[in-house]
């Protein structure tokens, strides 16, 4: 398969060990919308296209309503602009061409997501926002993971159908669908023969919008996370109350009341980060927390004393932390 329909194998998972769980705001009862945003980065040397802008806001809302339709009803929100306009003072050629990063095939992604912080403070695990990140620089990597995917004018020219080599706008739709799925903390099917048509894995050619679907997994994930919302602007997932604590310097692990299975949330003290995870399972020792759209584990002494992370499925754990336990 050529490069430039494959993204399949250029799209990554962002910051993962400090990225655990899907980011939940400071207050769940807050009455401000979670959004997704979409920036068109217009660079130094290039002018606005309208043709890009329109199309733009025509595929998230087309994405709205197929995520909609997959869940039943629930989808994400879009803000007001839905497609914000951002001049930046970087040439073209900078956003894939600056070397930043020891994988060239990151640059891409690394030089926008540095630019868009820059220009509007968008940035890995924000509470209100997830951030769709397009540039008008030549390039065909896109990447998502951990609140934010960015996508370059290789994308753009697919939306307007005007990419050299694939013309159909759905499949461009399909793609950004895919990192937005990303962004969202999904990841790739744990089965790509049985899931080869997920819009997570190879169900972007040619298989949208009617023959690509979310897996089983991939629902329960977006039915949790704080940016999901029904018609009526209630938040599809809200946490109990807080009914245990374990403190960490700089930061807690706390349990919520009801929820089959238990939700528990990481937070920081001195930011306003929030990672969510759910219960697996515990022990006499230890209550064993999991982030399932990224493959990690948390497992907390009951007693309090070191916690620790695992990557591979529990097979080894690595030391995180200390932490004391609190009843609330």
């Amino acid at each position: 398969m050529v490069l430039y329909l494959n993204p399949i194998y250029l799209c990554m998972l962002l910051g993962m060990i400090s990225c655990l769980g899907a980011t939940v705001s400071a207050d769940e009862s807050k009455t401000d919308l979670r959004t997704v945003r979409i920036i068109y980065l217009v660079s130094r040397d290039r002018e606005e296209n309208v043709e890009y802008t329109a199309a733009l806001e025509f595929a998230i809302r087309d994405l709205q309503k197929w995520y909609g339709g997959q869940l039943q009803g629930p989808t994400f929100r879009l803000s007001d602009p839905v497609v914000e306009v951002v001049k930046s003072n970087r040439p073209a050629d900078w956003f894939y061409g600056n070397p930043n990063g020891s994988d060239q095939d990151n640059w891409g992604f690394n030089n926008t997501l540095d630019e868009a912080r820059n220009l509007i403070d968008a940035r890995h695990n924000d509470p209100g926002f997830i951030w769709i990140l397009y540039s008008d620089g030549p390039g065909n990597k896109g990447r998502g993971g951990s609140g934010v995917a960015c996508l370059p004018e290789d994308d753009l020219l697919g939306l307007v159908g005007k990419h050299p080599v694939d013309k159909d706008k759905s499949r461009w739709i399909a793609g950004l669908g895919h990192e937005l799925g990303h962004a969202f903390g999904l990841p790739h099917p744990t089965d790509t023969e049985k899931h080869v048509d997920a819009i997570m894995w190879l169900g972007i050619y040619g298989k949208y919008p009617d023959k690509t679907y979310l897996t089983d997994d991939d629902k329960k994930v977006l039915r949790r996370s704080p940016f999901f919302y029904r018609e009526n602007n209630e938040p599809v997932f809200q946490k109990g109350a807080v009914v245990a604590t374990y403190h960490y310097t700089g930061g807690a692990f706390e349990q919520h009341a009801g929820h089959d299975p238990i939700a528990w949330t990481e937070r920081k003290t001195a930011s306003d980060e929030r990672h969510s995870f759910e219960e697996t399972r515990r022990d006499t020792e230890f209550i064993y927390l999991n982030d399932s759209s990224r493959g990690y584990a948390i497992r907390l002494p009951m007693a309090g004393g070191e916690s620790a992370l695992s990557g591979d499925g529990e097979k080894t754990w690595t030391t995180l932390y200390p932490v004391a336990q609190k009843k609330d």
